[in-house]
């Protein structure tokens, strides 16, 4: 059986969606995690390996008086939850009290000011790469976990060092590509890696730019695709420009452009009467503007904080319109629950949503600092009722064909047959070209054109 070794955010919903694609696959998986935060709920089927065993003797000494007083009273012990397979590189015990110090402790993870909590750091990493004989490593996303991947690769050396897969998030390359420390750790992780893969076109040519001659997989998205059916019966029993519901993501950070998002909301309230504005995963800096726009502009704007995915797509499917603005991203995973709930998608050209909508057409793409133009585009979606429910007949035909998670399960798992039982390279193509074969580039424009005829 071979055996993966992901090194990953181990709360993170798309590293949770990614790895569940391989449930059934066969293989061993393994995951080093980023710090000391509790897994996923939902990441199951995979050992998770920390730095030292924890221990926790007052709660076991609590637990056990519980249990002999339950024993003395002829009452039924509940036994504790089941915890997930649990690997630790080091088979020393530390009281979980000490994890958050021992985590404020930080190292440099390269040429960048990135850093990594030193126990999850690269020494700890490849300590475990030694024990585990991993057949491959993947990395999901590169700032945290294929810089620390490359710091391991440089304790051990290429040459004791696994085939390793890096794949990339959002603004991984795009934005860090522009920050001279980063371009040049990020030259150096892709001139390093066995295998690449990412979700966007765009990023293909990015990484070759800065330095990739390795494999590249075919690409997709890196959160797995839909349940087709169940999305069909979501989706359509609103219908999308009878819906009152405008959805807006929330982020403001080194990426998100919330505000900007919520300056061009504030240019169409008179548009908005009777609509409800969804701003979710909200970051604080934004939470005194949607007041402001609630009590000054009588805006009917709410914020929405930490749901399951299940509840977001139901949101989608009652929005007329969705608005991420942002300075960077890659495919945008909300653009794409988006399509698939027939919300009209609006979205920053800083992401590759060009390969998914046509403007004007299936979505609209906008500048992240322009919100004259941003309302424009809003106040359009808000008053042609045909463009919208145009928008959602031809988005459903992409969903069908480019996100159907049967479809997109066994792309993923194409990856590690390409790389581990590799075909033979005929004289026309390299090993680069037979991997790169092995499912078609996506070819948006393609798609929307058998969509509309």
């Amino acid at each position: 059986m071979k055996k993966i070794l992901f090194v990953a955010m181990q709360m993170s919903t798309h590293t949770v969606r990614w790895i569940r694609q391989l449930s059934d696959a066969g293989y061993d998986i393994h995951l080093f995690p980023v710090n000391h935060l509790p897994p996923h709920p939902e990441l199951y089927g995979v050992t998770v390996h920390q730095p030292f065993r924890v221990a926790a003797p007052r709660r076991a000494l609590k637990q056990g008086l519980k249990n002999a007083v339950k024993r003395l009273l002829g009452r039924t012990i509940t036994p504790a939850p089941a915890v997930g397979n649990v690997g630790y590189v080091y088979p020393v015990p530390i009281l979980g009290r000490w994890l958050p110090y021992l985590n404020a402790k930080r190292e440099r993870l390269g040429e960048s000011d990135q850093t990594a909590p030193q126990i999850y750091g690269p020494r700890v990493l490849a300590r475990l790469v030694q024990k585990l004989q991993p057949d491959l490593i993947h990395s999901l996303e590169f700032q945290h976990c294929g810089y620390l991947v490359l710091a391991a690769r440089d304790i051990l050396g290429a040459g004791n060092f696994p085939k390793w897969l890096a794949t990339n998030w959002g603004s991984d390359i795009y934005f860090y590509r522009e920050i001279e420390e980063h371009r040049r750790q990020l030259s150096r992780l892709l001139c390093s890696v066995d295998y690449y893969s990412c979700e966007c076109e765009r990023d293909v040519g990015m990484a070759r730019e800065l330095g990739l001659t390795a494999p590249v997989l075919p690409v997709m998205p890196n959160t797995g695709g839909f349940n087709i059916e169940a999305a069909a019966r979501v989706r359509s029993a609103h219908q999308p420009s009878k819906r009152k519901l405008i959805m807006v993501k929330g982020y403001q950070h080194f990426a998100g452009r919330a505000m900007v998002a919520l300056e061009a909301i504030e240019r169409c309230a008179e548009l908005l009467k009777g609509y409800q504005v969804i701003v979710y995963a909200a970051s604080p800096e934004i939470h005194g503007r949607v007041d402001e726009l609630r009590e000054w502009l009588k805006i009917d704007v709410r914020m929405l904080h930490h749901v399951p995915h299940d509840y977001m797509l139901r949101m989608f499917s009652r929005a007329r319109i969705y608005l991420g603005v942002s300075a960077s991203d890659a495919i945008s995973t909300s653009l794409l629950e988006a399509m698939a709930m027939g919300a009209f998608p609006i979205q920053t050209n800083t992401s590759c949503c060009t390969e998914w909508i046509t403007h004007g057409v299936t979505g609209m793409e906008i500048p992240q600092d322009d919100p004259n133009m941003i309302a424009e585009c809003l106040k359009l979606a808000l008053q042609d009722d045909a463009l919208v429910d145009g928008a959602a007949t031809l988005n459903w035909v992409t969903v069908e064909q480019r996100l159907d998670e049967r479809m997109l399960r066994e792309k993923a798992k194409g990856y590690y047959r390409e790389i581990f039982e590799p075909a033979p390279a005929t004289p026309a193509t390299g090993p680069q070209d037979a991997v790169a074969m092995a499912a078609p580039a996506s070819a948006p424009a393609a798609v929307a054109e058998n969509a509309i005829s």
